[in-house]
């Protein structure tokens, strides 16, 4: 069963950009002035129970000089290892060790981060201007240069700007991955970032905002339906909001993604619906494969069921 449209049309569902005049200079603009940031990194060897790996907790500076932290988990075989970026999902954290500890023992390095003011230890600096409802998805939505999101896709994409230059990872070998908020955070990212060679997108949020927005009906997307809330509030405020929110949809920037794109979609999903993925699926002119999971919803059964095919596409273009 679907949630929204029969799968026929999902394949064939491809709502048009909507990209603003300044959409390419918004991004040129904010990448350099994210780049131009010294990561001032800092790695801090954790004492793990399992002596085969090498763990560490890592910090360094993101867009707004926020201190990022993550995980930073290394195999104690002979480098350059591949390396796997681990995006968590929305109000989170990096959680623990133990979520990576297989990807390490097959020979991949792994930087997971926390999203800066979310349920991790990564600090956010910045000040959003009012108004904003309970959440992030608002937080200075009114205006792109002051978007939480602005700086969120930076801090993502400085982490790998920390990897590659690192002489124990293989800069050629990197991959983006994680679900939901991490989906579209890794798509993103690829989207904005030359370097990553393949992208794993389970179930990815922040595509397609303004059919995300109306499907947002159900008391479980209350992400989505935090933008609703707002506008509410103030609805002389509504198209002033998708105008900012196209610089972030990643329906906009998924035909910058030059990665390998593989993306899961769960046909019962209720948070990310299958058209919102679709839209932005069928925009990325990368090699691409969709992995449709008839009678999956939006939980962390839908994302360990994928994990043996994860590792395939790893194995195969890593």
């Amino acid at each position: 069963m679907l949630a929204d449209m029969p799968l026929e049309e999902l394949r064939d569902y491809r709502p048009a950009p909507y990209r603003e005049k300044d959409f390419a200079s918004f991004w040129d603009e904010t990448r350099s002035e994210a780049l131009k940031i010294p990561l001032n990194y800092e790695i801090n060897e954790i004492g793990y129970m399992v002596s085969s790996i090498e763990a560490n907790q890592v910090f360094y500076d993101g867009f707004d000089r926020s201190r990022i932290c993550g995980y930073y988990l290394l195999p104690k075989t002979r480098g350059p290892h591949p390396a796997i970026v681990w995006f968590h999902g929305y109000g989170g954290s990096k959680d623990r060790i133990i979520s990576y500890l297989k990807w390490v023992l097959l020979g991949y390095a792994v930087l997971a981060i926390d999203i800066k003011g979310q349920s991790g230890q990564s600090l956010d600096r910045s000040v959003y201007p009012p108004p904003s409802t309970v959440g992030y998805m608002t937080k200075g939505v009114f205006d792109p240069y002051h978007y939480y999101y602005r700086g969120v896709y930076m801090d993502c994409l400085k982490a790998v700007q920390f990897l590659e230059g690192r002489p124990e990872i293989d800069k050629d070998r990197i991959c983006l991955t994680g679900a939901s908020q991490g989906g579209g955070l890794s798509l993103a990212v690829a989207a904005l970032s030359s370097l990553p060679k393949l992208v794993i997108a389970d179930v990815p949020y922040l595509c397609h905002f303004r059919r995300a927005v109306q499907w947002a009906e159900e008391a479980k997307n209350i992400t989505y339906l935090e933008f609703a809330s707002l506008i509410q509030k103030f609805p002389e405020k509504e198209e002033q909001m998708f105008k900012s929110l196209s610089y972030f949809d990643n329906l906009n920037l998924a035909a910058w993604v030059k990665a390998r794109t593989v993306i899961t979609c769960a046909t019962k999903d209720l948070i990310c619906p299958p058209s919102t993925i679709f839209a932005v699926y069928n925009q990325v002119e990368a090699p691409k494969t969709i992995k449709v999971m008839p009678f999956y919803g939006h939980d962390l059964h839908t994302v360990t069921a994928f994990d043996e095919e994860r590792l395939q596409f790893l194995l195969n273009y890593l």
